[in-house]
């Protein structure tokens, strides 16, 4: 059963709003504080890596995952190359840190250090669970296959520096395919 990505959206907001709630009311119960300046920048050196890792994955998604037109999201061809060699949810992992950047940036620590971990964790379950499912039902063995030899997620420095490094050229679909 594919999820749309618009009920997707709508999950990722609801849950980052209610996470942002669940973080004050935690900040008020256990009396934490966060100092302003310190947690705003570490949260938007964050949210720049963040950032920075949707485009590059997002990018080698486009270019390598479709071979013809199509929304987003909308993949015709497993995509192994960049960040997807090493790691086969390269995004889901930078993009589940989200709301954690979220609460250092609003100096919200009960966010930062307790509901936002939770919702990563939460994140990265979905990604194993309802992604792999729909990558299976799409590229079939080939998933499966690729699954028996790239780990779902993959801390190492090399793996995630690929998520940062060089997107591909937007021309690179034209030249892959001819």
């Amino acid at each position: 059963m594919a999820v749309s990505n618009r009920v997707r959206g709508l999950v990722w907001a609801l849950m980052v709003m209610l996470g942002y709630l669940a973080g004050l009311a935690l900040n008020g119960a256990l009396g934490l504080r966060c100092p302003a300046l310190p947690c705003i920048a570490l949260g938007a050196v964050l949210l720049v890596v963040i950032l920075r890792a949707a485009a590059v994955t997002g990018r080698y998604l486009a270019v390598y995952g479709k071979t013809r037109g199509g929304g987003f999201g909308d993949l015709d061809r497993l995509v192994t190359e960049g960040p997807y060699s090493c790691m086969r949810h390269p995004m889901h992992l930078f993009l589940s840190l989200f709301p954690v950047a979220v609460g250092l940036l609003t100096a919200n620590p009960g966010m930062a250090l307790i509901v936002g971990p939770l919702e990563a964790a939460a994140v990265l379950v979905m990604a194993v669970t309802v992604d792999e499912a729909e990558s299976l039902e799409r590229f079939g063995e080939a998933y499966e296959e690729y699954r028996r030899r790239v780990p779902a997620f993959n801390p190492s420095p090399r793996c995630l520096w690929k998520a940062l490094a060089r997107r591909p050229p937007r021309g690179a679909r034209a030249a892959r395919r001819a």
